[in-house]
């Protein structure tokens, strides 16, 4: 109740600050006032920056409330330096009743700032820093609610084109602390969660097709902030998201938008083997094959266990997809599953299906190097030989250590492992075998490797 209420004064306080200005003003016409008045603002404003600049609050004051109250227009440098003065002395101040007009002062300046600026800034972007001051005065009281709604109104205003973009997690963090304050908000929270996602969706697309990789890379980090906050809190586990979805599902079924996001939003948090996720990839298939209803194909054909038709959808999955890693990915996760079935070729098929889309995947190679070794034992009737088949894994290795460094710890751990299986030196020269010669590893490998001994 007492945040309630705090609310209510902020609000009926910013209503009476944005009516205070001088009587007879003409913000458009005349922003810095008539004759002597006029004087009189452009020389306060020139004391109110200097003092302001050199962080001298305290004196800034007066003249920042002289400008403030009679030539409201005439500077963007009042709203700009306004906040920074009242968020100092409010800093320093120990009387609760100054400090509580020091953040109402705050958050009316960032309403006439809206009024008088409307054109220069965004609303947006001005509520949000409004919302950052409003969170940083009052430090751990700040009611979530009133950010929630500062923000809320802050990204409704501007989407996708949010700036600044920090503000879709603190949005989100203050929806996550009224879910958690009140479990009845948690369907609030759910769909706060999937249209911040999509909004941050399209702003990193954009950032990304302007070449702005700072900013889509920061995009990106907030939204994976945003998302691990979504999968621990309880409000995202696979059967609230399935009994959410579940709902809405026969009235949307036709809904390519509904679909994509109900799929997606299964997959992000691993919900991807239940019966409503496979009917949903089915419909969103029907509509429009996607990587997503791929995805969800292929793993409905695994729970089956029919591995052609889930190599068959896996490789959909990777032509349909935008982000070439990705694609890489699936192929890998194919490969993965193949080589646990000890499906060989086909792992390897695979594997090199993943580095097309993605030449410097480093993992396919160490994968493929795993699969010759597990297979070393079979490849030649001679198990003296078995060492030229290790070789060969050491050949991927070095090849996966040469496109990808951030592998080269893995590799260089295998390659040590793997050379303790190297031929003997005295069986090669029995078999008419020389060190550094090429020579042809058989069966399902069918590729030639450097002899290697010990």
């Amino acid at each position: 109740m007492k945040k309630f209420i705090l609310a209510i004064v902020l609000a009926t306080s910013t209503l009476v600050g944005v009516s205070a200005q001088k009587a007879g003003y003409d913000p458009v016409n005349a922003p810095f006032g008539h004759g002597q008045d006029s004087i009189n603002c452009r020389m306060n404003l020139s004391l109110m920056t200097t003092a302001a600049k050199a962080e001298n609050y305290q004196d800034a004051v007066k003249t920042w409330t002289a400008v403030y109250n009679n030539c409201p227009a005439s500077s963007k440098n009042i709203y700009i330096y306004g906040p920074r003065i009242f968020k100092a002395l409010h800093a320093k101040e120990t009387d609760a009743t100054k400090k509580k007009e020091y953040l109402d002062k705050t958050m009316e300046i960032y309403d006439n700032r809206m009024k008088y600026y409307s054109d220069a800034d965004a609303k947006g972007t001005i509520l949000a820093f409004k919302a950052y001051d409003y969170q940083e005065m009052m430090g751990e009281d700040a009611d979530p609610a009133v950010i929630y709604k500062m923000l809320g109104e802050a990204i409704e205003d501007m989407k996708s084109e949010m700036y600044p973009s920090d503000a879709y997690g603190h949005y989100m963090i203050a929806s996550l602390r009224l879910f958690l304050q009140d479990q009845s908000k948690k369907e609030q929270y759910i769909n706060d969660y999937f249209r911040i996602m999509d909004y941050m969706d399209k702003a990193k697309e954009t950032a990304t097709a302007s070449n702005d990789a700072e900013n889509a890379n920061y995009i990106e980090a907030v939204k994976g902030s945003i998302e691990n906050a979504f999968v621990n809190s309880g409000a995202g586990d696979c059967e609230t998201l399935e009994n959410f979805y579940a709902a809405k599902f026969e009235a949307n079924k036709t809904d390519e938008e509904f679909l994509n996001q109900a799929s997606g939003s299964l997959s992000n948090i691993g919900c991807t083997d239940s019966e409503f996720y496979f009917k949903l990839a089915e419909s969103l298939h029907s509509l429009k094959p996607s990587a997503n209803s791929a995805i969800g194909l292929a793993n409905r054909s695994l729970k089956t266990k029919d591995y052609s038709e889930a190599m068959r959808y896996y490789e959909q999955a990777a032509e349909l997809e935008s982000d070439k890693n990705k694609s890489s990915d699936y192929m890998m996760t194919l490969a993965q599953i193949l080589f646990s079935q000890r499906s060989y070729s086909q792992a390897r098929q695979a594997a090199y299906e993943a580095l097309k889309f993605n030449p410097n995947n480093g993992s396919a190679y160490i994968l493929v190097a795993q699969m010759y070794a597990s297979s070393a034992q079979g490849i030649f009737p001679e198990s003296e030989k078995r060492g030229l088949v290790f070789a060969a894994a050491v050949d991927k290795l070095q090849k996966a250590k040469s496109v990808d460094p951030s592998v080269s710890s893995e590799a260089n751990r295998l390659i040590g492992q793997y050379s303790n299986y190297y031929m003997v030196k005295e069986d090669a020269f029995m078999m008419g075998l020389k060190e550094g010669e090429s020579v042809y590893v058989p069966g399902w490998i069918g590729e030639n490797t450097t002899i290697r001994t010990k």
